[in-house]
C-alpha cells in the first residue's frame, strides 16, 4: 500500500512564463524591467531551456505558461503592479492554479 502525498513528498509545479519569438520584443519593450530579461528572443530561449532542464532535474515539474500580453497587463493593473520579473512569476504561478487547480 501506498503512502498518501505529503507536502515533503509532492512535486512542486512551476509555472514559467514562456515567450514567443514574435512577441518578445514587444513584450520585453513594456517591463518596467527590460535589462532583467535578454537582449534577443535566441538568448533568452537558450536561457530559459537550461533554467528548465535545472529545474526538473531537482524533480519539480515546470509548465510552460504561453506569455500572453493583454492578459499579462491586466493582471498587473489589477493588482497596481509593476511589469516586472515579480509579476511575471506571479502571473504565471496564478496561470497555473487556475489550469490545475495546484498551489504553484
Amino acid at each position: 500500500m501506498t503512502k498518501p502525498a505529503t507536502d515533503e513528498t509532492k512535486q512542486r509545479i512551476l509555472g514559467f512564463c514562456w515567450f514567443r519569438r514574435d512577441g518578445y520584443d514587444q513584450a520585453r519593450a513594456i517591463m518596467s524591467d527590460p535589462e532583467r530579461l535578454f537582449d534577443g528572443f535566441d538568448q533568452w530561449l537558450a536561457a530559459a531551456r537550461t533554467i528548465e532542464r535545472e529545474v526538473t532535474a531537482k524533480g519539480e515539474k515546470v509548465v510552460r505558461i504561453r506569455f500572453d500580453l493583454p492578459a499579462f497587463l491586466l493582471w498587473c493593473a489589477a493588482r497596481g503592479r509593476l511589469p516586472d520579473e515579480q509579476s511575471r512569476a506571479g502571473w504565471a504561478a496564478d496561470e497555473v492554479r487556475k489550469k490545475y487547480g495546484v498551489r504553484a
